[in-house]
């Protein structure tokens, strides 16, 4: 194999400065160019859909590949079709910016490969893998492969970080496994259709809470785990706030009775997943009134 250093920003990082909002179906298709530029195509394509990381092509002049992304406002969606490559993510990449994300993937040909937190993993078609990207790994295919990836922003689960990692070793241990699969089928069944639908953002945070229900619900089928019901709570708490951002008497001690806790529960909780209540709740309304002035039926207004 020969390789290659992949030391674009990723995907995501260049979204979030360019401010991107629109369109972005068709990353690569190497049947339009030239043999000997496919390779350095390939590379190029897969740094604006990924994280630092080397690539290694199990056959550099021989390279066939497609790669599409699509944009669900937090969420993205990304397949990729290629003949056999190999990613590996080390120390030194780790170390260079990056926007932490999971990636949860659905493998639609050949057998993927996962090397991460000392768990190797072989995923057939059809079946489900979580990579955490804020971590070093190892993934591969030999000769033809393509992976539905559904891509979440960590930030946006609102979990500890060891927990969403614990979680990414073992899906199936949940019984929204097959959820997820399914729901990861149907988007990108109808991808074009819904990136351009008006409901697309809200089907991103929809995906969102479904990703962290999955990672909730292994944890908490976990004895192990270190904070699972923590976990959950977290849960609810988000999803409570975000119905009621439109309230102005949202407050963290109205929060904490509508789940009848103490107001020093609530902190003890957002504090055990690292989540600053009011500075999430200023940033989801925010974000919130971002939205609803970039509705058309709204842009004119000061």
């Amino acid at each position: 194999m020969q390789t290659f250093e992949l030391t674009l920003q990723n995907f995501w990082l260049s979204v979030r400065i360019a401010g991107y909002q629109g369109c972005m179906a068709l990353l690569l298709d190497t049947s339009v160019l030239e043999p000997d530029q496919r390779a350095d195509a390939f590379v190029d394509a897969m740094g604006r859909a990924s994280v630092p990381c080397a690539i290694h092509l199990e056959n550099p002049e021989r390279v066939s590949a497609r790669m599409n992304v699509w944009n669900l406002g937090a969420a993205s969606l990304f397949r990729s079709e290629s003949t056999g490559m190999r990613l590996t993510r080390t120390p030194r990449h780790v170390r260079s910016a990056s926007m932490p994300v999971l990636a949860i993937a659905l493998q639609e040909i050949g057998i993927g490969h996962l090397d991460q937190h000392d768990e190797q993993r072989r995923v057939p078609a059809g079946e489900l893998l979580m990579t955490d990207l804020t971590s070093t790994y190892d993934f591969s295919w030999p000769g033809t492969g393509a992976s539905q990836c559904l891509y979440v922003p960590m930030d946006r689960l609102g979990l500890p970080i060891d927990t969403v990692r614990d979680a990414a070793t073992r899906p199936h241990h949940s019984n929204l496994y097959p959820v997820m699969i399914a729901h990861v089928r149907e988007l990108f069944r109808s991808a074009a259709l819904l990136e351009t639908d008006p409901a697309a953002e809200q089907l991103g945070e929809a995906s969102i809470e479904l990703a962290r229900a999955l990672v909730a619900s292994i944890a908490h089928a976990n004895p192990d785990a270190s904070a699972p019901r923590s976990a959950l709570a977290m849960t609810s708490i988000r999803r409570y706030i975000r119905e009621h951002l439109h309230d102005p008497t949202l407050n963290p001690a109205r929060i904490a009775h509508a789940h009848n806790i103490s107001l020093r529960q609530l902190y003890k909780i957002c504090s055990d997943n690292g989540f600053r209540i009011e500075q999430w709740i200023i940033t989801q309304r925010l974000q919130k009134a971002r939205d609803e002035l970039a509705r058309p039926a709204t842009v004119d207004l000061p």
